[in-house]
């Protein structure tokens, strides 16, 4: 059972998989919850059986809102196109005059394309930036003045691989990009250690999204 003295995270990319889980875990640990991503429906109509299936299309976050609620959790959802920075201040700028605080923010917003450079075009590049590192480096942009009024109390985690070539492998582009999360992550938490304020990358490893299906690597 949540109250108004408990602490507020922001889930950004949560309407299905990874960030669904997340939400929900953090919900059933106390937290009021900001579910958001870019897809939303009607949750009161959602076919049954209810919850819908976590990687499918039928996940969206307002079904995920509902999911936290009906387990007597706290939740608000917000629709965000992380691409565009305006749209991500909007939502961080939400979160903070909702429930008057963020504590801390997981991103988990992405766009997956495991393929070559050679089959990957500029404008498949330039969703993969958008989406992934623009995105997060938006969030936190958009999240540090709240952080400097209330003396640096502010958590990150980020959903990037570890920094070593075997991730490269037959995906340079996407690698470039997510790689490119992990060294902003790693380079804030140098930045804050100062700071109240920490960064954590975590990789998903093995896990099933509703688009993709990640392997496990040996």
């Amino acid at each position: 059972m949540t109250k108004p003295s408990s602490p507020v995270a922001l889930v950004v990319g949560a309407s299905r998989g990874i960030g669904r889980q997340i939400a929900i875990d953090l919900a059933r640990h106390g937290y009021r919850v900001v579910v958001a991503a870019k897809t939303v429906s009607d949750a009161t109509k959602a076919t049954a059986p209810f919850p819908p299936d976590p990687n499918s299309n039928e996940s969206t976050i307002t079904t995920v809102v509902r999911e936290i609620k009906e387990a007597g959790g706290e939740a608000v959802a917000f629709q965000v196109d992380t691409r565009d920075s305006e749209s991500v201040k909007n939502m961080v700028d939400f979160t903070s005059r909702h429930y008057g605080s963020l504590d801390g923010i997981i991103y988990n917003s992405g766009a997956v394309w495991w393929s070559s450079v050679e089959k990957t075009s500029m404008k498949r590049f330039k969703l993969l930036r958008d989406v992934n590192i623009n995105g997060l480096y938006a969030t936190i942009q958009a999240a540090m003045p709240h952080w400097r009024q209330n003396g640096w109390k502010g958590r990150i985690i980020v959903v990037s691989p570890p920094i070593y070539s075997r991730f490269f492998r037959g995906k340079t582009a996407y690698a470039a990009i997510k790689v490119g999360m992990s060294v902003l992550t790693k380079g804030l938490a140098m930045d804050w250690k100062q700071r109240a304020n920490r960064t954590w990358p975590s990789r998903p490893y093995g896990l099933q999204w509703g688009f993709n299906q990640l392997r496990r690597q040996t």
